[in-house]
């Protein structure tokens, strides 16, 4: 699979943009990095390709922008050999559509996927911060385990380690081996618990029965106590109800009496009596303010007469600000103009017309030249120097040159094609014979032979009793891997098997004997009344009854008379032994169960062993295929293990043949490289021995190849000498006509001016000057006729000034001075004072309409508080505010005392339950209180006493149905019984969950010793080299060595050194993640059709060196499929391409632009 294009049509912040990643590439790694700053929709790019393949989510959080029926990915990608377009949108069904928006099947985009869903695609084929964080973390969990990192890390799962231990614990939690703690034994624990709470609730029948009689009779006499204790308590309660009305009913007296003292008034609104103080405060309020205001009247009129406007100044005020602007121009202008007009007369350019040799012109702005001659002429002498410069430097290097070539020769001889072509063959030949020591490195490979047959012979004697050749050894049949693992399981099992069941018998055959010791204690205790005694003693006593229904005489009625006896002497001794007998029965329960848990227990170990036999008789059956096999162990484990020593030989065997092997090689090639370095000596003309070594024919062949390159240098020199001199008087030539084209156009220049004027023309030097004096010229000039004209102007300003002066003041009558500066002066005071009169008259004005507009307001609020005080007298009938203040004081007396009464009545009624007030008082005047009084004395000490009974009876009867409710009877066993089977059921739940975990557990460690010795070869040696990469050689990479519970991950460092993986730093953790990553790419790749690999900034750690040797990984990734990296860090993409040219840059940014990218945070 590979995504060529990926459509953003409408996708979270993305409307119509579209990344376009081009066609795979043709020996280039096929490397994408897509950079954009924060929220520039990096993660949004990620999960449209997971949304694109799989569908998109109904919670998606990618629909901020476009509503959820709108949203739109699209893609063209090469799927299954071809480059197919698909389009997903946001539906429940047929989400996947073609380009013609046709329902298409979800299997057709992941053909190349083989099955895998979304989390295995976002696992084995993404990388990020976190999951490389996580890496590290499962890296230190596994403790180097070979097999879970390996898997791990093809499969992309992180946290595989925390899993597995975590799935550890939770077995062991419930139980582990040797362990007090768990839940199993806190679950036998509570039985035993269970079982001495039903023990301890047996109890005797008569002493059951007494304690319900007891409880009985506590309740009646409880009752009876409480019957009384009701009664005379409801008495008291009467009694005192009546004393507490007879106060209240004087209160009531007194109160009735007061309201009739009181006047009779009109009731007046609740709101008079907080009205009326108020009403006081505004009519004195406004009775003063009335004062004030006539006061402030009469003081505003007689400042309005004593005002005086003057309308003529007020006329001039707009053109105050004219005049002040005339002003300054005077005061400048009379400054200026004897200044400027002394500097215009100082101004001449006699000087600088008599410097450019014209004194006596009359125009001098006739000398000025105009800007294209002068850019001309600066033009020409600019570029003089570097022609001149050029045109002498060609003719010294030409001199040069031909020196040269007089001192080397002209006749040098050249050398034949031929004798080229064959020292080039003879420098060819000697490049590809070895430069060793051959000699040193024959006998180093001799050396290793030894050594590696010393150690075969060592290898072979460990293999005892075993005794053959390497080459029996190696055609030998020997168990798959498989096959010997089944075997070890197999016997694990049988002895794991065998021990439990021993284990079980060991405890269960002592419990055995004591239930028979016990059951025998119980029976003789209580004789022949068990079940089987009874059931017995039954049926003799129905059969008389039938053989003296039959007989009816005397013989038979005694033997019926004495098997009824003897059943009833049985019945009775099984209900005086009645708790005896229920043990017994449970006793014999027990034997039975314990019994059948015996019988199971043998069954199992004699199937154990047997099983156990089987694999040692299948181990010694496969020993025996071969005759040099026999007399080994049938013990799987020692047979791995004689299996482990056979596979070191047969690799020290391989040693010795690969070093037989590098010894004939060695030897060939000597003998074929003195063949072709003769040959080649041969052609080329050189002189030799023959039968000299390889090193006399290297070293005669090196001094011709010297001699060869000698002649080749002298006749290259004197080559490059003469195609030089060809250049350089080319080069000559040039220079020359660029000069001749220089003085044609100079004096072109000079003849277009005034400069021709002169005899001869003037040279580059002289210009030069005549223009920096032009130019003084040309601004002395331009000076005089600015000054000429500020000084006219500056007039003009004078006398507008002093007309417009001269028409204010004759319009304000003003006398005559001599200043105009004076006079001005004072029109401007003359229309200030004007101003401020104005001001003030209309101040005033403002003032005296806003205290009209006040009285105005104060009469009309006067007349409406007249009238409210109206109504108040008008409904009293009094003659001010006084007698109105004393009635509303009256009637708020009356309303206190109304409302009192109103109370007290409501109050006696519901004391007393009755119907009115009148009801009330007929019952207290028939009271006699002294007899009431008497009464309530008699009863308090009565209620004491009932009081006392029935705390007393209480406290008795509460312990009473304590006694019974710890025997519990019936109902307490059977729930006990209850929690006991419920406790059984948590047990037998708990222990098949427990055999589920332990067997899960043992097949995914099996699983991953066969993932391990299937891909470690492969995987570890890329993870090596990976390793060693990223790291830049601190690490020479991993390696693999026995621990206790498997082979563990080793890194070895540069100085030969070894880590075990849970001793490596943080950052080293994470760079062999990574390694391990890239290797399961690798791995999964060459086996299946490629799938696009995409990383997200995973580099947040990484320097420079780093991220250069983790791109460089990418790009040996991208050799073999599609990878894609996101990142916002911009110096990223040149280190990116400086690891790999080929990869391929697209800026979001630029994309953005390009498709008018929706600038909205979705991140």
């Amino acid at each position: 699979m590979r995504i060529n294009r990926l459509d953003l049509t409408r996708y979270g912040k993305f409307t119509d943009a579209s990344i376009d990643f081009g066609s795979a590439p043709n020996g280039s790694p096929d490397l994408h990095l897509i950079y954009g700053p924060n929220e520039a929709g990096k993660s949004t790019t990620l999960d449209a390709i997971l949304d694109l393949i799989f569908g998109i989510s109904n919670s998606t959080k990618y629909g901020f922008l476009h509503p959820y029926a709108t949203m739109r990915i699209g893609a063209n990608i090469h799927v299954a050999g071809h480059d197919r377009e698909f389009v997903r949108v946001k539906k429940q069904q047929n989400s996947l559509l073609d380009h013609h928006d046709k329902s298409l099947a979800d299997a057709e985009i992941r053909a190349d996927l083989g099955g895998i869903d979304r989390d295995a695609f976002a696992t084995m084929f993404s990388l990020d911060e976190e999951t490389l964080v996580k890496g590290g973390e499962s890296i230190l969990a596994s403790k180097g385990n070979l097999g879970e990192l390996l898997f791990s890390a093809s499969a992309g799962l992180s946290d595989l380690s925390r899993q597995l231990l975590a799935i550890r614990s939770d077995a062991d939690s419930f139980y582990r081996y040797r362990s007090r703690s768990g839940a199993l034994g806190e679950l036998k624990a509570r039985l035993a618990e269970l079982k001495q709470d039903k023990e301890a609730l047996d109890l005797q029948a008569s002493d059951y029965q007494r304690l319900v009689g007891e409880r009985n009779r506590l309740n009646r006499a409880y009752g009876e106590v409480v019957t009384e204790r009701a009664g005379a308590q409801r008495r008291h309660d009467e009694i005192g109800r009546i004393l507490r009305t007879l106060p209240s009913l004087s209160r009531l007296g007194a109160f009735k009496e007061r309201l009739d003292d009181l006047a009779v008034v009109p009731q007046p609104p609740p709101s008079w009596q907080k009205e009326l103080p108020d009403l006081r405060r505004l009519e004195i309020e406004y009775r003063v303010k009335q004062q004030d205001i006539l006061r402030s009247l009469e003081t505003l009129n007689k400042e309005l007469a004593e005002i005086a406007p003057d309308p003529a100044a007020l006329g001039l005020a707009p053109r105050l600000d004219e005049l002040s602007e005339r002003k300054a121009r005077y005061l400048t202008a009379e400054k200026d103009i004897p200044k400027l007009s002394a500097r215009a007369a100082e101004l001449a350019i006699e000087n600088i017309l008599l410097q450019l040799g014209k004194p006596e012109e009359r125009s001098p702005s006739r000398l000025v030249l105009d800007a294209a001659t002068v850019g001309t002429l600066r033009e020409l002498i600019g570029a003089k120097s570097g022609i001149d410069m050029r045109r002498s430097v060609a003719s010294d290097e030409l001199a040069r040159i031909e020196q040269a070539l007089a001192q080397h020769g002209e006749a040098a001889s050249d050398l034949s094609a031929n004798q080229v072509k064959a020292f080039g063959l003879l420098s060819a030949t000697l490049k590809s014979i070895p430069q060793s020591d051959h000699e040193i490195a024959l006998g180093s490979l001799v050396r290793r032979r030894g050594a590696s047959e010393a150690a075969l012979s060592e290898a072979l004697a460990a293999l005892l009793p075993w005794n053959a050749t390497a080459s029996e050894l190696a055609s030998m049949p020997v168990p798959s891997a498989a096959k010997l693992q089944a075997w070890k399981i197999e016997l694990r099992d049988a002895e794991e098997g065998t021990r439990a069941a021993q284990i079980e018998l060991d405890r269960l055959e002592p419990e055995f004997r004591r239930l028979d010791a016990e059951i025998a204690v119980v029976q003789r205790g209580i004789g022949d009344i068990d079940e089987a005694s009874a059931a017995a003693a039954l049926t003799s006593r129905n059969e008389a009854w039938l053989q003296h229904r039959q007989a009816l005489d005397v013989h038979s009625a005694d033997a019926f008379e004495a098997a009824m006896r003897a059943n009833d002497q049985v019945i009775a001794q099984r209900l005086l032994h009645f708790s005896e007998t229920g043990r017994l029965n449970q006793l014999l329960q027990r034997r039975a169960a314990v019994t059948a848990d015996i019988d199971t227990a043998r069954t199992v170990r004699e199937r154990a062993l047997a099983s156990g036999n089987k694999v040692r008789t299948d181990v010694a059956g496969f020993c025996g295929q071969a005759a040099s096999c026999s007399g080994l162990s049938s013990h799987p484990l020692e047979f791995e293990e004689w299996l482990r020593k056979r596979d070191l030989a047969l690799k020290v065997r391989n040693e010795v043949n690969d070093a037989e092997q590098e010894i004939a090689d060695l030897r060939d090639r000597l003998a074929k490289s003195s063949k072709l370095l003769a040959s080649a000596m041969t052609n080329a003309g050189l002189r030799f021995d023959a039968s000299a070594d390889i090193a006399t024919l290297v070293a005669c062949a090196e001094e011709g190849l010297d001699n060869f390159h000698n002649a080749m240098n002298r006749v290259e020199t004197v080559e490059r000498l003469r195609n030089q001199r060809n250049e350089r008087e080319q080069t000559l030539v040039n220079a020359t006509r660029l000069a001749d084209e220089w003085n044609r156009r100079w004096q072109a220049a000079c003849e277009n001016c005034w400069l021709a004027e002169f005899e001869t023309l003037p040279s580059v030097g002289a210009v030069s000057e005549i223009l920096t004096t032009l130019e003084k010229l040309a601004s002395a000039v331009e000076s005089r006729e600015s000054l000429i004209d500020r000084v006219q102007k500056m007039e003009k300003d004078v006398a507008h000034f002093e007309a417009l002066v001269a028409e204010f003041g004759e319009r304000l009558a003003l006398p005559s001075v001599a200043s105009t500066i004076e006079l001005a002066q004072s029109i401007f005071d003359a229309v200030k004072v004007a101003g401020r009169h104005q001001e003030r008259l209309e101040k005033r004005n403002g003032d005296m309409e806003a205290l009209r507009s006040v009285q105005r307001e104060l009469n009309m609020a006067e007349e409406i508080l007249e009238k409210r005080i109206g109504i108040m007298v008008d409904f009293f009938g009094a003659s001010g505010l006084d007698e109105v203040e004393a009635c509303i004081a009256v009637s708020a007396r009356r309303s206190e005392l109304s409302s009192l009464i109103d109370e007290l009545e409501q109050e006696l009624i519901e004391i007393n339950s009755a119907r009115d007030i009148q009801e009330v008082e007929a019952s207290a005047a028939e009271t006699d209180k002294e007899t009431l009084e008497t009464e309530l004395a008699r009863l308090s000490p009565v209620l004491e006493a009932c009081e006392r009974r029935w705390n007393d009876l209480f406290h008795e009867l509460s312990k009473a149905r304590e006694a019974l409710d710890g025997i519990g009877g019936d109902s307490k066993v059977a729930e006990i019984e209850e929690e006991r089977r419920t406790t059984l059921l948590e047990i037998e739940e708990g222990a098949r969950r427990y055999i589920e975990l332990r067997t899960g557990i043992a097949a995914a460690e099996h699983a991953l010793r066969l993932y391990r010795d299937r891909h470690r070869s492969g995987m570890m040696a890329r993870a090596s080299d990976a390793f060693r990469l990223i790291s830049r050689g601190n690490y020479q990479g991993v390696a693999a060595q026995p621990g206790k519970d498997g082979e563990v991950l080793i890194a070895r460092s540069a100085s030969d050194g070894s880590k075990l993986s849970d001793e490596l730093s943080k950052g080293a953790r994470f760079q062999l993640y990574l390694a391990l990553r890239v290797a399961g790419y690798h791995e999964f790749v060459a086996n299946r059709p490629p799938v696009p690999f995409v990383a997200d900034d995973i580099m947040e750690s990484f320097d420079d060196f780093r991220a250069e040797e983790a791109f460089r990984l990418f790009a040996e990734m991208a050799k073999h499929g599609q990878v894609v990296y996101l990142t916002h860090h911009r110096h990223l993409v040149d280190i990116a391409r400086k690891a790999c040219e080929s990869v391929r840059v697209h800026d979001l940014e630029e994309i953005a632009s390009r498709r008018g990218l929706d600038v909205i945070a979705a991140e």
